[in-house]
């Protein structure tokens, strides 16, 4: 059988999912935060985070399997722009899905919302998501200097973004 990404909305029921996504620590270290999120914390962002208008959360599924978590984080209506998250667990990476994904989500941010910019930042150490966010057209537009603090660590992060026009002449070509 072929494999299938799709997206679906986030729902209450993906919380015990959201816990072991964010409870890896080799996932949540390129999200910049520590793996220590309690499950009520996690109902109580979900909560507050179904505000309509304001964010865009998905479940990443193959098949009919959770591997991820995607979503247009603090959408502004006046400036038309929002930050892309993705992660994805480790078990499936390495197979595609996150450029698919991000892709498909970009594709909605421009052609569904009518939003004129997808930003996000991204570790520099991260080379694999910077390649897939340049194959996709996103641009870096500046370098955080050791804006994290992970394994002991600071680490630098890119600022990338990619504007609607850039978007769509890139999927004219």
């Amino acid at each position: 059988m072929e494999d299938h990404i799709w997206l679906r909305p986030l729902e209450k029921d993906d919380v015990p999912f959201m816990h072991k996504l964010y409870n890896k620590k080799e996932i949540m270290d390129f999200w910049f935060t520590e793996a220590h999120f309690p499950k009520d914390r996690i109902t109580t962002g979900f909560e507050e985070r179904k505000e309509p208008g304001k964010h865009r959360l998905f479940v990443i599924c193959k098949d009919e399997t959770s591997i991820g978590l995607t979503g247009l984080y603090d959408i502004e209506p006046v400036h038309r722009n929002t930050e892309f998250g993705i992660m994805i667990d480790p078990v499936h990476q390495g197979n595609g899905h996150a450029g698919e994904v991000t892709k498909m989500m970009v594709d909605y941010a421009f052609r569904t919302l009518n939003l004129h910019k997808v930003h996000l930042i991204v570790a520099t150490e991260n080379e694999k998501a910077v390649h897939i966010y340049k194959k996709i057209g996103f641009e870096i537009e500046g370098e955080m200097k050791e804006h994290y603090f992970i394994n002991g660590e600071y680490r630098d992060a890119y600022m990338m973004a990619i504007l609607k026009h850039s978007y769509e002449n890139r999927v004219s070509e």
